[in-house]
């Protein structure tokens, strides 16, 4: 593929995210696409020939950003407190950047969960859920933390760093007016780590 046609289709993908977001797959039409990327209807079928399939790499792409960084987190070997820093970091890292994601990845597994159920087996993430229970565990009975449900922290983990990027059209209004949002959740990540390890470290 020449570097225009590679342009051409970075060009189409940036501009389906953008109208897959707004509207999800029921609601977006090819025209939008190709009005948002500035080319002719012709030229996006030549690229992608349906709807479906451009949706399909859009929404690929967008869980691979969105859950991958919980596999790794559960798949990692490294201390428990350094697991939950790096999760924090890497989620505000591809949110700050993808702040869309969330919305859009939710809004399509509420109608098709299935979906996503796949993509998590490709990612290995129920596998790798077995070894961070199986640390959050250890790490209870050796006294490092207090007793808590590990399904429990993980989606403490994983609702304290995505929240603020689903509610950040009403947080920016009531709570942060005036200010760089975006520079305040750049620099939360530790933040969050800090709360979370707190409330679970045993003094």
């Amino acid at each position: 593929m020449d570097k225009k046609s590679v342009e051409t289709q970075e060009l189409i993908i940036r501009a389906a995210k953008k109208v897959f977001a707004k509207k999800g797959l029921a609601g977006a039409r090819m025209q939008e696409i190709a009005d948002e990327a500035g080319i002719n209807k012709a030229m996006l079928h030549y690229y992608y020939r349906s709807k479906d399939g451009l949706f399909e790499h859009v929404f690929q792409e967008a869980v691979i950003k969105l859950l991958r960084p919980v596999a790794a987190f559960l798949a990692d070997d490294s201390e428990l407190f350094q697991k939950i820093r790096n999760l924090c970091r890497h989620y505000y890292s591809v949110l700050s950047e993808y702040p869309f994601l969330p919305n859009f990845v939710m809004n399509e597994v509420n109608m098709a969960p299935e979906r996503l159920l796949k993509m998590m087996e490709i990612e290995g993430f129920v596998e790798a859920k077995e070894n961070t229970v199986q640390k959050i565990n250890e790490a209870i009975q050796n006294g490092v933390i207090r007793s808590i449900d590990p399904r429990d922290l993980i989606l403490n983990i994983v609702s304290l760093c995505v929240f603020p990027f689903v509610s950040k059209p009403l947080t920016e209004k009531l709570l942060f007016a005036g200010e760089d949002v975006d520079e305040l959740l750049k620099n939360r990540a530790d933040r969050v780590a800090d709360f979370i390890i707190a409330s679970i470290k045993l003094k």
